[in-house]
Parts: C-alpha cells; sequence; structure tokens
C-alpha cells in the first residue's frame, strides 16, 4: 500500500485531505504564522510537492477556503423577512469550530498581503452574485421595501451582525439571533408589514 507521502495530489482524496490541513492550520495560527511547512508536515508531504501545486501560502489559503465553500440556490419565498432568515440559518450550518480562527486569518491576511486581497476578490467574484443583494433586489421589485429603506445598507445588515457576533462578542450565531434580526429589523421594514401595522393600530382591517 502506497504511503500518504506518495499519495499524488491529483488523488481527489489528498487534495481534500491538504485543504483541509490548510484550513485547520490557518485556524490554529493565523495568517503571518502560516506557512507550508506545517501543512506538509500534517498531511506527510514535501513543501516542494505543495508549491508545485500553490505558489504561494496566499494561493493555497484561497483554495482551501473556495474550494469546497458550500453556497445555497438563492431564496425565493416570496417574503423579505423569510428569505432572509433563510440565508441566515445557512450561515449558521456553515459555522464551526474553526470558522472565527479563519475569519480573523482572512481578514489578517487581506490586510497586509495584496496577492491574498486580490485572490480572495477574484475568487468572490467567480463564485457568482451576492445572494443578499439579490434577496433585497427581489424584495424591492416586489414593492416590498419601504420607501426610505437603504436597500445597501440592508443587504449587508445579516452579514455584520454575523460578524459582530462571531468577532467581537466571540460566540458563534445561532439560529434565535437570526430569528430576532429577522422578525426584529428586518420585518419592521417591510412596507407592506409597516402598511399592515398601521392600519390595524387604526382599527382598519389590513
Amino acid at each position: 500500500m502506497a504511503s500518504r507521502k506518495k499519495v499524488p495530489l491529483s488523488d481527489p482524496d489528498r487534495y481534500r485531505e491538504v485543504l483541509t490541513a490548510a484550513r485547520a492550520v490557518l485556524a490554529e495560527v493565523g495568517y503571518e504564522r502560516f506557512n507550508m511547512d506545517l501543512v506538509a508536515r500534517r498531511v506527510q508531504a514535501s513543501k516542494a510537492t505543495l508549491y508545485q501545486r500553490w505558489p504561494s501560502k496566499a494561493a493555497l489559503i484561497i483554495d482551501a477556503i473556495h474550494t469546497y465553500q458550500a453556497r445555497p440556490d438563492c431564496p425565493d419565498t416570496g417574503s423579505l423577512v423569510e428569505d432572509f432568515r433563510f440565508l441566515g440559518r445557512w450561515a449558521v450550518t456553515q459555522t464551526n469550530a474553526d470558522t472565527r480562527g479563519l475569519v480573523i486569518g482572512l481578514l489578517e491576511g487581506s490586510r497586509r498581503d495584496e496577492e491574498l486581497a486580490r485572490l480572495y476578490l477574484e475568487r468572490m467574484q467567480q463564485g457568482g452574485p451576492d445572494l443578499a443583494q439579490l434577496v433585497v433586489q427581489r424584495a424591492a421589485e416586489r414593492g416590498e421595501l419601504a420607501p426610505e429603506v437603504d436597500a445597501e445598507i440592508l443587504q449587508d445588515l445579516i452579514g455584520a451582525l454575523y460578524l459582530f457576533q462571531l468577532l467581537v462578542r466571540g460566540v458563534p450565531p445561532d439560529e434565535q439571533l437570526i430569528d430576532r434580526v429577522a422578525d426584529g429589523i428586518i420585518g419592521p421594514l417591510s412596507a407592506k408589514r409597516a402598511t399592515t401595522a398601521a392600519q390595524q393600530t387604526q382599527g382598519n382591517p389590513p
């Protein structure tokens, strides 16, 4: 039986093993201390083998983050609140013990390494349109947004709250938080909900 060291990176399982190790190393040590030696030792491969496939640590990290990254179909429930709830709950399912370290590592690296920042932006653009932006656009087309609502700020809201919870409070967001945001913030911004609430307050049927 061939040793792990001799299994080529063209082997799907071996390739996935290297990317999984790279994510784990980034989450543990951060971007500055991340290097090919740490990954090579973890997967019992030579550093030269890794450099043949990835010319820099930035290239390896971007592949590690994005190659197997899940992406849901953009929700279209007919409701701004429920579309945002779907996206928020999906993001919660993608959060694990390494997520905070990965996000910090990417932020740190993007600030210090122009190559990483460029590769990250390129991969994001290749991944398709921003789902939150699509959700807000659909809501606007349905006439669901109050005229005074800033759509650009709204589409960034859940992502911003998610990162604040994860990075500042150090607690992974959960479904309860997503529901509070959907019902307590997104909902009141809906033109249809605001109209219904005003009619009910005045004693008129919706």
